[in-house]
């Protein structure tokens, strides 16, 4: 519905129909240069095969994520979206020598530092686009087109003719807890290897690396219930096999009678009376808390709050909540209390700027206690960068506890809840509002971006 002024939303404007939406994520951090020309001509081909209707988002990747172009069925504007990114050197890609895995290879170290590298930011941006996914509503289909990256490195069971025996890294943690989000907000991840079909032979680095990169395909594919393609220079053609089969589809929840955390793999097998059907599925999950490994390391380095607060990053949608954002008509001296300023950036005069939270309660849980009240607890802040987004100015953040009476909770699921915070910025030039709110038991985000171009001044 129309916002009134100087009023923002994170809630999707895509609204749900009987087709399900599809994101095209272009990951140029784990795809070599010359597969990179590939990748963007067979996806050319692809967005002109698709289906009518058929609506699409373009993301990229390398290594910042964003959005190049939102959900639209127009195939010129997708085109024209996949023609504007440019062809990157990945980082670990030096242009005077061969790739790492490739004979002869570069120092071991090295190498594992910049798997270990592309795997954290791959595993971090997958989880951010679970958070920016999880409020829309139905099934999304990621086709991921990329070079991909081993789980672990050396990859295991290691050849001591190719590889040493000992691990310099290991992701397979991160991997689980990023392909959990993504099941959680139903996505369906469908990779495809970017690169020209070749022989494999295992017994090489290379070949090894490749052997690696495709098992961490399939394993994002099976515990997202999609599918990996590799081996094949249909590229087009396996991105629309993918489009199809995520076309078709059920949702299916149940709760597992074991609670106990063992760390150990639960199979799920759905079977059906009809003979001679496929059925493509999450087959299964580790019984561990969402936050650790199996090893019971601690894995998530970043809150959810700090990765929602990044300049530029996709705008989660799992709490979903309205801001009205108001300047002062005067300048001030001092500084607003439990602002963080940069000391180094912030100087006098400031303007205050009024922060109107409407937070829709429905995305944070609230637990009835014995006392019959609902309990919750989340965090909502403000920060301000510079149009280049490099540079932080000021910070304000607040955490609170509420206890609901069952007629205030009633209440506020239907109007939602209220807060505010003010927010000193430099009293001239142009900002960037970065506002979220952190679900702190469920670990929920919602957050938004809005440029001081955008707020009226105020008369």
């Amino acid at each position: 519905q129309p916002l009134p002024p100087d009023t923002f939303t994170n809630a999707p404007t895509t609204t749900s129909t009987d087709r399900p939406l599809n994101i095209l994520l272009i990951d140029s951090l784990n795809t070599p240069m010359a597969a990179q020309v590939q990748t963007r001509r067979r996806t050319l081909e692809f967005l002109d095969k698709m289906p009518v209707g058929t609506r699409v988002e373009v993301l990229a990747l390398n290594p910042k994520l964003s959005i190049v172009q939102g959900f639209t069925d127009d195939r010129e504007r997708l085109k024209a979206a996949v023609n504007s990114l440019p062809t990157q050197l990945p980082p670990w890609e030096d242009p005077d020598h061969e790739p790492p895995g490739v004979d002869p290879p570069t120092p071991l170290e090295v190498e594992g530092a910049n798997v270990a590298m592309r795997s954290q930011l791959l595993t971090s941006s997958m989880k951010q686009i679970a958070r920016y996914l999880g409020g829309l509503p139905g099934r999304k289909n990621l086709l991921w087109f990329s070079g991909a990256n081993p789980q672990q490195f050396p990859p295991q069971p290691a050849d001591p003719d190719v590889w040493p025996s000992y691990v310099i890294f290991d992701g397979t943690g991160e991997l689980k807890s990023a392909t959990d989000a993504l099941a959680r907000a139903h996505v369906g991840v469908y990779p495809v290897d970017s690169r020209i079909l070749e022989e494999i032979n295992p017994r090489t680095r290379k070949g090894s690396m490749q052997l690696a990169e495709h098992e961490s395909m399939d394993l994002i594919a099976d515990q997202t219930g999609g599918k990996a393609f590799y081996n094949t220079n249909g590229l087009a053609e396996a991105a629309l096999e993918a489009v199809d089969s995520g076309s078709n589809y059920y949702t299916l929840t149940y709760a597992p009678a074991n609670q106990t955390l063992d760390n150990r793999f639960r199979t799920i097998s759905v079977k059906i009376a009809q003979p001679n059907l496929h059925l493509t599925y999450r087959n299964g999950y580790y019984a561990v808390e969402p936050s650790t490994t199996l090893s019971g390391k601690q894995i998530d380095k970043t809150s959810p709050m700090q990765a929602a607060m990044m300049r530029g990053s996709l705008e989660p949608t799992q709490i979903l909540f309205k801001v009205r954002v108001a300047q002062s008509p005067t300048t001030d001296a001092a500084s607003s209390p439990d602002n963080q300023p940069n000391p180094k950036l912030m100087h006098p005069p400031y303007r205050h700027y009024s922060i109107s939270y409407l937070i829709d309660i429905h995305g944070i849980d609230f637990a009835p206690s014995p006392d019959a009240n609902y309990r919750g607890g989340f965090e909502y802040g403000v920060r301000v960068y510079n149009t280049g987004g490099d540079e932080i100015l000021n910070s304000v953040s607040k955490t609170v506890a509420p206890i609901l009476p069952p007629a205030v909770y009633k209440s506020m699921l239907t109007g939602g809840a209220n807060a505010h915070q003010e927010i000193d910025l430099p009293a001239t030039g142009n900002y960037v509002l970065r506002i979220a709110v952190h679900d702190l038991t469920t670990n929920h985000i919602g957050a938004i971006e809005v440029p001081t171009t955008s707020i009226a001044p105020n008369p």
